[in-house]
């Protein structure tokens, strides 16, 4: 591009025209791979704010195992005051930027000023405590290439939330990278599409930085992770963790390193704020991180179909949907159909981004929308109890099941100890309606319904280990009981997880 007085000149004598095409997505396709012709595969920015020793590591490990793709390496000092932009000065290679920012006037800053500055066909995103190891980035590529309908890419990382950890143990750098180097063999079953990713390490497409823009400055806090899936998702592309590469996170999340833990929490609840505020109430983590435990799809029948239907009744944003596919996925059964029923307009348009068909409407039309539809796997997001009419319910889910189709559920235990508290005096704000039923009359309606065969897991409230023993303390005064660890598990049991086959 060159100035010539007022006017602007732009040399596209170079380029190519775009193909034509009547998919949105190949079309994209075309046209930046036309643009971008000459252009590295990857741009790899390094986004360093002190920390040195971390930072070198984290650039040493890029240079020497990433290999057979093109790149660009942008680094990026944040207003560090420790040498950092002197050892950016001093890294031998050839494809190199440095943006030096004076102050540090925050991560996303620096971000947007990476993301106006990259030249590659790919974004991606290191922060400095990172550490890459063997084919990490060939290995994410791979899957982009898969689909083009994926949008970001992480790697699944040690010292990371959001089910996202691989657990590969090593007690020394070097038995990291052996480790690793023998983990990061490419394998699409361990792809996990996901509503809401932890970043580490990200990958964006070009087309998808340019259709959702930069990072919103109203995340200043925190949650601007969570604030960059939804917008990716909502233009129209998958996320995916890539749990076939690994690679290490130098950081001790868990305990708080390097950071105040009254700042942090006070950093956490704004960004919760900030997202439910843009998003019109959407709570990122009840929302879209509502992963069930109990949620494990067993031994796949010899005679299942090549392409099983998945459906997910208030599943709020779909992570259980995901869940159930993301597992067939580990069992080689790459396609699923994935359906929602939601009563709740909020999760409508999420619930599109991640299912083929989506309705929302009353609990009570559940049956004309289940009408001549059967599905290999339900899922139950609420509890079974909340819903009135709770037998018409079930036989209506368990009507809609292929013959040894599974259905999950949860059962609300309403005999816990919030009920055992309000014996006791203590009140408790109500903040649905619970039809009070005890697991083993629930069971018996099962019987009744004719359910072939049942797997409950206890799903436990989360309590400290000083409150179990004030509560064990008063089951042994009262001596209500002689069984007290029975007792105990029952009042400490939140909800009963149940996998029903027909």
């Amino acid at each position: 591009m060159e100035e010539n007085g007022q006017m602007r000149v732009v040399n596209t004598d170079h380029l190519t025209p775009p193909t034509a095409s009547n998919d949105l997505y190949a079309s994209r396709k075309s046209v930046y791979e036309r643009l971008l012709s000459g252009m590295p595969e990857v741009t790899i920015c390094v986004l360093a704010y002190n920390r040195l020793e971390k930072t070198r590591r984290c650039v040493e490990s890029i240079l020497k195992y990433t290999r057979g793709v093109t790149y660009e390496l942008l680094l990026v000092d944040n207003g560090s005051e420790d040498g950092t932009l002197e050892y950016f000065q001093s890294i031998q290679y050839q494809n190199k930027k440095i943006l030096h920012i004076t102050k540090n006037l925050g991560a996303l800053y620096a971000t947007n000023l990476a993301m106006r500055s990259f030249s590659g066909r790919y974004f991606a995103l290191v922060i400095n405590d990172a550490i890459v190891t063997k084919n990490w980035l060939s290995n994410l590529l791979r899957c982009f290439e898969s689909d083009p309908k994926i949008g970001m890419v992480t790697p699944g990382a040690s010292n990371v939330s959001n089910l996202q950890e691989i657990p590969l143990s090593f007690s020394s750098y070097e038995e990291m990278q052996q480790k690793a180097a023998a983990y990061n063999q490419s394998d699409p079953r361990k792809w996990e599409q996901r509503v809401r990713l932890v970043a580490i390490i990200y990958l964006l497409k070009r087309e998808v930085v340019d259709l959702i823009g930069l990072d919103d400055p109203g995340f200043f806090h925190d949650f601007e992770e969570d604030d960059l899936s939804a917008r990716v998702r909502r233009s129209g592309y998958k996320l995916m963790v890539c749990m076939d590469t690994f690679i290490h996170h130098d950081h001790d999340f868990r305990h708080g390193e390097e950071k105040d833990q009254a700042q942090f929490q006070a950093s956490i609840e704004a960004g919760r704020k900030n997202f439910m505020d843009k998003y019109h109430g959407l709570d990122s983590w009840s929302d879209m991180s509502n992963y069930e435990m109990y949620l494990d799809i067993g031994p796949i029948p010899g005679k299942r179909k090549d392409k099983p239907e998945i459906l997910g009744v208030d599943a709020m944003c779909g992570t259980p949907i995901l869940q159930i596919k993301n597992q067939l996925r580990r069992n080689g059964m790459m396609e699923a159909g994935m359906w929602g029923f939601t009563t709740q307009a909020k999760h409508f348009c999420d619930l599109q981004t991640v299912c083929d068909h989506v309705t929302c409407d009353r609990i009570d039309r559940l049956g004309d929308f289940l009408e001549n539809k059967v599905f290999d796997y339900i899922v139950l997001g609420n509890a079974v109890n909340t819903y009135a009419e709770l037998p018409r319910l079930l036989r209506l889910l368990l009507g809609a099941l292929r013959p040894s189709g599974t259905l999950f559920l949860k059962l609300r235990n309403s005999l816990d100890i919030a009920a055992y508290l309000t014996i006791m005096g203590r009140s408790f704000q109500l903040n649905e309606f619970v039809t009070m039923i005890s697991a083993e009359q629930f069971n018996q309606i099962l019987e009744l319904l004719k359910v072939q065969a049942c797997n409950i897991t206890r799903i436990p409230h989360q309590m400290d280990e000083q409150s179990k023993k004030a509560l064990r303390a008063a089951l042994e005064n009262s001596r209500l009981t002689a069984d007290v660890q029975t007792a105990m598990d029952g009042l400490l049991t939140s909800e009963y997880g149940y996998r029903i086959t027909k």
